[in-house]
């Protein structure tokens, strides 16, 4: 899957991105992306196509700032773990700018 968002920045290949796909902005700072997030990613610029550019945006500068970045659908079940690279929300992304989604993908909690 071409994640063309990221188009501008240098797409990294190493051991990590088997899985996910990892990122390279020109100064060093790195980011992954795992699927689940991706998935979150894509629904919400469906539910809400008029703030997406600005949460893309945020996710750059969030990732830039941090440096070294991953982000995961579950921070207490990444994907994968990598030294000295912080897990991040899709809520770490949206929050501080005043956007906010509910993910209602998940399965019912119906039936038990």
């Amino acid at each position: 899957m071409n994640y063309e968002e990221f188009n501008d920045l240098i797409s990294l290949q190493d051991e990590h991105t088997s899985f996910i796909r990892g990122f390279q902005f020109p100064t060093g700072e790195k980011f992954y992306i795992e699927p689940t997030f991706y998935t979150q990613l894509m629904i919400f610029k469906e539910i809400q196509p008029e703030n997406f550019d600005k949460v893309i945006q945020q996710l750059k500068k969030t990732a830039f700032e941090r440096k070294n970045v991953i982000f995961v659908n579950d921070f207490e079940n990444p994907f994968i773990e990598i030294e000295g690279f912080k897990l991040l929300e899709f809520t770490d992304v949206t929050d501080p700018i005043n956007v906010y989604f509910e993910d209602k993908s998940r399965g019912s909690d119906y039936g038990d």
